[in-house]
């Protein structure tokens, strides 16, 4: 007999529970896995991953297995799915052994750190006939899909052009996790790719790319080969352009995104927690989450960093403001894998879309650096 066959057989409501296996146990790892475990008609089997006891630690929160390595996860007959949120750089290893094993899979962002990877990965899952979702998680936020839904249906006009901050300072690296390699992160428009993919989510696909950069702050500790600080330009093939800026050399830092059309313009503003949307009938202001206490959680988030960058640890958890947009995301994940249509606005996470047009971009913006010119984007 199976020895995982009792579990295959549990049922909630009259239905087959979806169990899953969580690879990566720490600050949103352990996060997606603890949503669900809670989450109606999802449980979690099994873990795996992560820095020091993490593993271990979630395993006994949550009662659930806890197994040696991944390809014993994967190879588990009471997994139906597993969510990958190990670091950057293995989770084109991951997401394949998760298709190879015939699992729906959820893959944190970056879900490669190459658009050859990132094809590869969607052909694996689409192969296997696998759901693969993209964990682009501002497109759960209630305020970011309020913008969406204005800027789609023509409120501020044609976009023309957009440009996003997501800078600060950095007096002085601590630590020695996975994050603060940039060899293993991608660098910052890798690891911080949710700009990238919101901007081409307002504007489409860009179509080329110009990027500077350099190793510039000296808090940043034995400069490596990425830099710590980037200017980069985009040309959209609607004829839209943008500008954007990362890095730990900004003591006025910012976080925003702004973009503006023929008839009006919206901003983004992650600090404040607030989106603005300018038309010829006025200005509306809305809260990026929709929900007072989380808007305002945010904004405190960002008052106690005071324009410092920070990286979050293994054991650390995520705000009630980034949780409940998990939920949501879980909610969609569970949707999709039971057979549900997915939603028109979401349709980009599950069909390759956010994840290859993100990660092209950032793969021809950091090939524009090594080679001092414009670079033509894979389509």
């Amino acid at each position: 007999m199976d020895r995982y066959q009792t579990k295959a057989a549990l049922v909630e409501g009259g239905r087959p529970l979806l169990r899953f296996g969580v690879i990566g146990c720490g600050n949103f790892g352990a996060e997606l896995a603890r949503v669900l475990h809670e989450l109606e008609g999802t449980r979690v089997a099994a873990v795996t991953g992560g820095a020091d006891d993490s593993a271990k630690l979630l395993a006994g929160e949550l009662n659930c297995e806890m197994t040696d390595s991944v390809e014993e996860l994967a190879g588990r007959s009471d997994i139906d799915a597993i969510v990958v949120a190990s670091p950057n750089d293995l989770h084109k290893e991951h997401v394949l052994l998760a298709a190879h094993n015939g699992k729906h899979v959820f893959c944190e962002k970056p879900i490669a750190l190459s658009s050859t990877d990132c094809e590869e990965m969607i052909k694996a899952c689409g192969n296997a006939n696998v759901q693969l979702m993209a964990g682009h998680i501002l497109h759960f936020l209630d305020g970011i899909r309020r913008a969406k839904q204005l800027i789609t249906g023509g409120a501020i006009g044609r976009p023309l052009v957009v440009h996003a901050e997501r800078t600060g300072w950095l007096d002085k690296r601590t630590g020695s996790g996975w994050k603060h390699d940039p060899g293993r992160t991608g660098g910052l428009l890798f690891h911080f790719i949710h700009e990238l993919d919101l901007i081409q989510a307002f504007l489409g696909p860009a179509s080329s790319a110009l990027l500077a950069g350099g190793n510039i702050n000296p808090g940043e500790a034995a400069p490596g080969s990425i830099p710590d600080n980037l200017l980069l330009t985009l040309e959209f093939s609607n004829g839209a352009v943008g500008t954007m800026q990362y890095g730990s050399g900004f003591r006025w830092g910012g976080h925003f995104v702004k973009i503006n059309g023929t008839e009006g313009a919206v901003l983004i503003d992650f600090q404040r927690s607030e989106i603005s949307v300018k038309t010829i009938s006025g200005i509306e202001t809305f809260g990026i989450n929709g929900k007072p206490d989380e808007d305002e959680e945010r904004r405190g988030s960002y008052l106690q960093l005071d324009g410092k960058t920070a990286f979050t640890g293994p054991n650390s958890r995520p705000p009630q403001f980034l949780r409940s947009a998990i939920q949501a995301e879980m909610i969609r994940l569970r949707d999709a894998i039971q057979g549900k249509p997915v939603e028109e606005e979401f349709a980009m996470l599950f069909d390759g879309t956010a994840a290859r047009d993100s990660v092209a971009t950032a793969e021809a913006a950091m090939s524009s650096l090594t080679n001092h010119a414009w670079v033509k984007i894979k389509p």
